[in-house]
């Protein structure tokens, strides 16, 4: 069984140093002698650094690098590829793997750890342990992100279902709970409640990034917000709703900024709102020609808008469609 393992930084490949966590390369080593130690060496590793950085200094640019090395690599002689990512945008670059590669290739572990690995508290070799078991029992194709939670348990999640971290919490979960299986000890069990459907359009590929996303705007809504000025380069907006599918519409800020975006027909697309009763205050979306998105992670929404409009790909025929099994 041979193995790739990219290094690419964050926590799992850094060293605290008078309260200070910084990036360590030779961390690259201590992970596989720990696991050497635990687990035995019956697994070959080889490994790769394309790049080394705390995951919080990521831009277009090293999604870039990290999907272009994973796509080179697919086709070689290894029976997975685990990733080794820092884990406060690990959703984006398992997502943009996700995107890039889709759900019928190889697996694809991204792994990460909530304290560098010297901390007895970390997580990262059960990750990691789990990574590989995960590779060497065939469990899977295509990129999931294996995590251990709080409550003990290493979780295994669809890549392209990844909630952003609670504030001031560690642990990982996917869209409605939609986690592919978990580690009962050292037995993997597939989540019975887990759905998904096949990919229904090509996998984004060796897709380049530019290093920021100066084309798509997002918005996020809080109490008291005012939606911003649509700029001149700006082909595309993101809304991530509040939890029910709303956002502030009555206001006259809000009909200003629609009517703009419906004049100069630029799309935009909504995430959260789902095929139920809705809230008056969302009646606006329909009036304003909004595109109201398929139940799926706001996340992966984001890069997968984002690749679209890198690509040339029309966001608006495929967001429907499942890749990477995004939608629930």
């Amino acid at each position: 069984m041979k193995i790739l393992v990219i290094f690419t930084g964050g926590t799992i490949g850094s060293s605290a140093n008078n309260r200070v966590i910084s990036p360590n390369e030779e961390n690259t080593r201590l992970l596989l002698e720990m696991y050497k130690n635990e687990y035995g060496a019956d697994t070959q590793f080889v490994t790769a650094q394309p790049y080394y950085t705390l995951s919080e200094n990521n831009t277009g640019k090293t999604l870039s690098q990290l999907i272009s090395f994973v796509c080179n690599k697919m086709n070689d002689d290894y029976s997975g590829i685990i990733v080794t990512h820092g884990t406060d945008t690990l959703q984006f670059s398992a997502a943009a793997l996700s995107y890039a590669l889709g759900s019928d290739c190889k697996p694809v572990m991204l792994i990460s750890s909530n304290f560098v690995l010297t901390d007895n508290r970390a997580n990262g070799l059960s990750n990691f342990s789990a990574a590989v078991d995960f590779i060497k029992g065939g469990y899977g194709k295509g990129v999931f992100v294996p995590y251990k939670n709080s409550d003990g348990a290493v979780y295994i999640h669809r890549a392209s279902r990844l909630l952003p971290h609670s504030e001031l919490s560690d642990d990982v979960f996917s869209i409605k709970n939609q986690y592919y299986g978990s580690y009962n000890g050292k037995n993997f069990i597939k989540n019975s409640d887990y759905t998904a459907g096949k990919d229904e359009v090509k996998p984004f590929g060796k897709a380049l990034l530019s290093d920021f996303s100066s084309e798509l705007m997002v918005i996020q809504p809080y109490v008291g917000f005012e939606y911003p000025k649509i700029h001149k380069n700006t082909k595309a907006v993101l809304i991530k709703t509040y939890h029910s599918g709303t956002i502030c519409t009555d206001c006259r800020e809000f009909f200003d900024f629609a009517a703009e975006l419906k004049q100069k027909n630029i799309p935009c697309y909504i995430c959260g709102a789902e095929n139920r009763d809705i809230y008056e205050s969302a009646k606006a979306y329909k009036e304003f020609g909004f595109t109201i998105l398929p139940p799926s992670a706001f996340i992966a929404q984001f890069i997968k808008l984002w690749l679209s409009l890198e690509t040339g790909i029309d966001f608006s025929i495929i967001c429907n469609k499942s890749l990477g099994e995004d939608l629930l």
